[in-house]
């Protein structure tokens, strides 16, 4: 059966059990979570009730392990790591669904991807999916909200005697990108920081928590100047999947467009990246991105291609902030003008490199 988080959550707390399961998804933190708790129901002694791996290559092995008897206990739990269907070969792919075709009553077993998103609707997943689904639990964990993440991340902080508001964690939460792994390591980092009975502030955050959002807006523009259509609408739909204003997403492309401007205008006046800098508001380790990843690529594009996606972009914020119009579309849009710049800056100039 396919299950959502939702329900998948109330069949483990309910302690019913399947057979089988298959966990993946969007969201590591949630994945790895589920993958745990069914885990916690083997009994000890553990060393014989509880076995994992790390992917599955020896068929024989996950074989060995489910066939073996629990020992004083009802069920053993056998779990697979890092699983992906489309890399296991013809042979590897006939044993397991075998094997997940005759799981014996006395065994749980867990696939479980916390690294990868398996691409359902390829031959080998698709199929592997459809075995479990027939003789376990298939679930696919989305991207948690980010408002949830938040509300976690201030539990987290709470349960060690440290405060903060639900404001700042949605801000930090969107800062690294919406995803809960990297929201509760930060998070945990900023209670060392402030120590027990502190209050972590938004200027902690700001110190302290890189942006996530901006590497993945630097990332698109990247994609964009280089003409890659598709890698670059794919980074779209995972920045919409996590979850993070459409606002915050338009913003920090924008100033990605413009930290390639301010380092473009800069190395054609001559000026050093360690010169431009500090005018460029860059400081400590981000100084180094300036000089090997901003200059560089600001190195390969002409100033007035880079005037004109400022302008889309600036067109485009004006918008988001005073239209209906429908925000994820808007930046859809706003994608495609920017390929649209490209693509006449090339005409116009065939030195455009």
């Amino acid at each position: 059966m396919i299950l959502t988080e939702a329900k998948l959550n109330a069949e483990i707390k309910a302690k019913r059990f399947s057979r089988v399961y298959f966990i993946y998804g969007k969201e590591p933190f949630l994945i790895s979570m589920y993958a745990d708790r069914i885990a916690e129901a083997a009994e000890e002694p553990l060393d014989f009730n509880l076995q994992r791996l790390d992917g599955c290559e020896d068929p024989d092995l996950l074989s060995e392990y489910i066939e073996a008897l629990p020992v004083f206990a009802p069920f053993k739990v056998v779990t697979v790591k890092d699983f992906d269907p489309e890399k296991a070969d013809a042979e590897l792919t006939k044993r397991l669904l075998a094997i997940i075709a005759d799981i014996p009553e006395t065994t749980v077993l867990v696939f479980w991807n916390p690294n990868a998103e398996p691409e359902e609707k390829k031959a080998k997943t698709k199929k592997f999916i459809g075995t479990v689904d027939e003789h376990g639990t298939v679930c696919m964990i989305d991207m948690m909200k980010p408002a949830k993440v938040a509300e976690l991340c201030v539990k987290k902080a709470a349960k060690a005697g440290i405060v903060i508001s639900y404001d700042d964690a949605l801000y930090l939460t969107e800062r690294v990108g919406g995803g809960m792994n990297a929201a509760s390591d930060e998070t945990a980092k900023l209670m060392t920081y402030v120590g027990e009975g502190g209050t972590v502030t938004r200027a902690n955050i700001d110190m302290l928590v890189p942006k996530q959002l901006d590497a993945q807006a630097f990332r698109l523009a990247e994609q964009i100047n280089a003409g890659k259509r598709a890698e670059a609408f794919r980074t779209v739909d995972e920045l919409f999947a996590q979850q993070i204003s459409h606002v915050n997403i338009l913003a920090s492309l924008s100033g990605a467009y413009l930290e390639l401007y301010g380092a473009k205008l800069a190395k054609s006046a001559g000026i050093s990246p360690d010169e431009a800098a500090p005018v460029l508001g860059f400081y400590g380790k981000r100084v180094w991105a300036l000089k090997n990843v901003i200059f560089p690529a600001a190195a390969k594009l002409d100033i007035p291609y880079l005037r004109e996606t400022i302008k889309v972009l600036s067109d485009a914020d004006i918008t988001i902030k005073s239209s209906p119009i429908d925000k994820q579309t808007l930046i859809e849009e706003t994608v495609t003008k920017l390929f649209m710049c490209r693509e006449k800056t090339r005409r116009e100039n065939a030195g455009y490199r």
